[in-house]
């Protein structure tokens, strides 16, 4: 070999390693883009998904609170007519002519207390109850409309 083309040969090696380099670095370049974007695509899909899910949560939550103050409230309204019932049988009682007529009254009164803290606690035990199945039908539709957001992003 003469030294002409001895020293042609490296200059001739470095352009073919510099462009399989350029290449390679293009290739590599390319796969982080795309990697970057499937993640990103994964990770707000995720993002919608859980959004989804608390909203649901939020409105079952919202819906428990709300059954939550109305039992309140109407456990209030229930012991404020209970001691006004109360109060009218002791006023009964008073002007009863006879020790009869006064049992008779306390009688009618606690027949009457009785049969309606039952309906009551029926009407309760049925409010609690429907407003736990809504809640847990809530939490799994809530859930079933996250997992195909879950699975999109693994």
């Amino acid at each position: 070999m003469t030294a002409t083309k001895k020293a042609a040969a490296p200059k001739t090696e470095a352009k073919e390693s510099g462009i399989l380099n350029a290449d390679t670095t293009k290739g590599a370049r390319e796969y982080v883009a795309r990697t970057a974007a499937s993640v990103k695509e994964r990770n707000d899909s995720a993002y919608e998904g859980v959004t989804k899910l608390n909203s649901g949560i939020e409105k079952t939550m919202s819906r428990f609170v709300g059954g939550y103050v109305g039992m309140m409230g109407e456990m209030a309204k229930a012991a404020h007519d209970d001691l006004a019932k109360a109060l009218t049988t002791v006023e009964k009682m008073a002007a009863a002519k006879s020790f009869t007529e006064a049992a008779q009254t306390q009688v009618d009164f606690y027949r009457d207390y009785a049969t309606t803290n039952y309906d009551r606690a029926q009407t309760v035990v049925a409010a609690g109850r429907d407003m736990i199945n809504e809640g847990v039908e809530t939490i799994r539709e809530g859930a079933s409309d996250v997992l195909p957001f879950v699975k999109k992003a693994a």
